[in-house]
């Protein structure tokens, strides 16, 4: 099909294509939905939104603590999609990140003035502003009665390091609006705080306890009150110049839409102890402040990476923000502290530290400054390291997951940025515990070509690397989505890249050796995983443990995977990088890239759980990812599933192959990224879409990776 060139690339345009084929015995129809692309240089990162914009983009806000804590509102006033929405979620271990626990779900607010009620909701809203970096402001108009009205505004922010948020709560001059009630009457504004005391993965059933209990742990005071549910926690909400007043209420079955889309309990009971009340003139502000408490005195401490608040921000809009000033705000979300050193929350809202997001993460952080960060994550996670092992997932201190092949490579890659960014080795002598960050990558090293305890293992024939079922992060089990059991091609182009970075730091005899294993790799991958035919690499050796790379079976599914292979430079030959990026056209979608492409495949992928087949094995894609886990989204998650972290891979790819010609081309996709990030949670990319049109957004609201990837490769296009 051939289009005329387009004369304005200030803004991405949707178009549809419309197919119509006049056969002999019917006429054949099809559309299909069409975007062009805006130049990068007209892309910005929205600060401002309108009230039609607010009620089509599912806005969410998100807020964090620098300790594993979450605020995450929906901008809609008092609007709940998820059981993870929560005005404070809390963490209540001080020293590394933990399941969070909900305390503060949503306050709802209403204005009175001489007996006239009007409750503060989407109806009155104007606008809504956000700063990127987690402070959030509505600004309201509210009728009075008699065709006046207040203005009002109500900021939201996270406080740093401790498990609190804060609500300005500001009611603006008149001056010389006479549509505005006169400064002099004062207006009463009514804030009723919805509480819950649960793990953000459960649900709150009054009738198993908390309708008994609950009332019993309210304690007034003075301007707020006290939620006491147990002895290692409690919620103090109190109001500056407020007053409280008991009046306790249940809503029942509080419908999660979210939830139940994904075949989960889909309905949570909310008390409301009573509420705040606050008379307010023209000019005059109240501060709600909701804090919880764990033990004997507020958790946290004033260490933090996160941003410090000054005075409330009012502004009524704030400009657009450039790519990379908005992503570096971003990053800024998923940076923790874990006891000493920093780790990163791979995702919110139900994601706490991962092995191999954190690492890849860490690229991100390079790439946008952050040293330092960078060098506290890299030795945390050297200090883990065992036997070529590194945790897959860290649940609390628990750090004895070590199913992964991947996590331990891209130590070794960010590693190597960092010591490519700082321009020096230095950062190979820096203490990791009773070893140097040297010799915890040659230690490395050496298990995985000798074999570590988790199975990886190098084949000494090929010098590729061997990966046990379910270890890299196409992971699913139970049931076997993605098993991936023996020699996944992005696992040899990282152990070619780890080679490569290991030979460049080692200036002993052991040069020569990891020169030598990486050309055996290359040529390898070279030998063994190119499908002439087809155009693209296989994307796993299939085999099961002891088998040699020469015997295990290629497999036929087109991938994102393979994008490695050149971005690593495992793959020089342009040609053949042409012909990768050609086949993996088809699994490009808007802001993120299709795990599996929707075309038959010769090898076959069955997914079986309890005995009942789910899938057709021979055409595997699965195009939505919704309703129950097991039977539904499991199968999805990485055979046709959209994924934002790896689109910014093949547009690195797409400027290697194609050098200074291709940066438009790369940046332009790269850009349809940044649609993602003004809407659904602001200022952040979602873990996954659909793979079907309209690729609706799903999983996670802000992953990490994704972020930092985005920025990662925009800094290499950008410059």
């Amino acid at each position: 099909v051939l289009f005329s060139p387009q004369p304005d690339h200030s803004n991405r345009r949707k178009a549809t294509l419309q197919i119509r084929i006049f056969a002999p015995e019917k006429t054949r129809h099809a559309d299909a939905p069409l975007l062009f692309l805006a130049a990068a240089n007209h892309l910005t990162v929205r600060r401002t939104f309108r009230k039609s914009e607010i009620t089509d983009r599912s806005l969410l806000l998100l807020g964090t603590n620098g300790r594993g804590a979450m605020m995450r509102a929906a901008v809609i006033p008092g609007q709940l999609t998820s059981r993870y929405d929560a005005l404070l979620a809390a963490n209540l271990n001080p020293g590394h990140p933990e399941d969070r626990r909900i305390l503060l779900t949503r306050c709802r607010a209403w204005l009175v003035f001489q007996g006239y009620s009007q409750e503060i909701n989407i109806d009155c809203l104007n606008s809504f502003t956000t700063d990127g970096f987690g402070r959030g402001c509505w600004h309201y108009r509210i009728p009075t009665g008699q065709g006046q009205s207040v203005r009002l505004s109500m900021q939201l922010e996270m406080s740093v390091a401790s498990n609190q948020v804060r609500m300005h709560c500001f009611r603006y001059p008149a001056d010389e609006d006479r549509s505005l009630l006169a400064d002099r009457f004062p207006v009463q504004l009514i804030v009723r705080p919805d509480i819950e005391d649960r793990i953000f993965h459960e649900t709150t059933k009054a009738f198993l306890g908390p309708e008994k209990q609950w009332p019993g742990a309210i304690r007034s005071v003075s301007n707020g009150f006290v939620f006491s549910p147990h002895r290692d926690r409690r919620l103090r909400v109190v109001a500056t110049r407020g007053r409280f007043t008991p009046e306790p209420e249940w809503y029942y079955m509080v419908h999660r839409p979210l939830e139940a889309e994904r075949g989960l309990d889909p309905d949570s009971d909310l008390f409301s102890p009573g509420y705040l009340s606050v008379d307010l003139e023209g000019g005059r502000e109240t501060v709600i402040t909701a804090t919880v408490e764990a033990g004997d005195k507020p958790a946290g401490s004033d260490e933090s990476s996160a941003v410090e608040w000054g005075e409330p921000d009012r502004r009524k809009s704030f400009p657009p923000a450039r790519p990379l000033e908005a992503l570096k705000a971003a990053l800024a979300h998923y940076v923790v502290r874990r006891g000493d050193h920093k780790s990163v929350i791979a995702g919110y809202p139900w994601f706490l530290d991962w092995g191999r997001d954190s690492l890849i993460f860490t690229r991100g952080l390079i790439a946008a400054g952050r040293s330092d960060d960078a060098r506290q994550i890299l030795i945390q996670f050297g200090r883990f390291e065992q036997s070529g092992t590194i945790p897959n997932m860290i649940r609390g201190n628990d750090v004895g997951n070590r199913n992964t092949s991947d996590a331990p490579l891209w130590f070794f890659i960010a590693c190597r940025d960092l010591i490519r960014a700082e321009g020096n080795t230095d950062f190979l002598n820096a203490s990791c515990g009773s070893r140097t960050i040297g010799e915890v990558v040659h230690s490395m090293a050496e298990s995985l070509v000798a074999g570590a305890p988790n199975g990886v293992r190098m084949d000494v024939e090929s010098a590729l690397l061997f990966s046990p079922a379910h270890f890299t992060w196409m992971d699913t089990n139970h049931p076997a989505g993605t098993p991936r059991e023996g020699y996944p091609v992005e696992i040899q182009a990282l152990w070619y890249a780890a080679l490569r970075f290991l030979a460049e730091s080692d200036p002993s005899v052991g040069k020569r050796r990891w020169n030598r294993l990486a050309e055996q790799v290359r040529y390898s991958m070279g030998k063994l995983y190119f499908l002439g035919e087809n155009g693209y690499f296989a994307d796993c050796l299939h085999g099961s443990p002891g088998t040699p790379a020469h015997r295990a079976r290629p497999d036929d599914a087109l991938r994102p995977n393979q994008l490695f292979a050149i971005t690593l430079e495992a793959v020089t030959d342009r040609q053949i990088g042409r012909s990768i990026l050609e086949a993996c056209e088809q699994l490009l979608v808007p802001g993120a890239i299709r795990s599996l492409a929707d075309r038959p495949v010769d090898y076959p992928l069955a997914v079986v759980h309890a005995g009942r087949l789910l899938n057709d094995p021979k055409r595997p894609y699965w195009g939505t990812y919704a309703g129950d886990e097991d039977t539904r989204r499991k199968p999805a998650y990485h055979n046709g599933t959209a994924w934002s972290w790896m689109l910014p891979s093949y547009c690195e790819a797409w400027f290697q192959v194609h050098g200074e010609s291709g940066k438009p081309t790369a940046l332009a996709l790269l850009g349809s990224m940044l649609e993602l990030i003004n809407r659904g949670c602001l200022g952040h990319l979602p873990e996954i879409l659909d793979g079907d049109a309209p690729h609706r957004p799903r999983g996670c609201d802000a992953q990490a990776w994704g972020a930092s990837e985005l920025l990662r490769v925009w800094n290499i296009l950008d410059h």
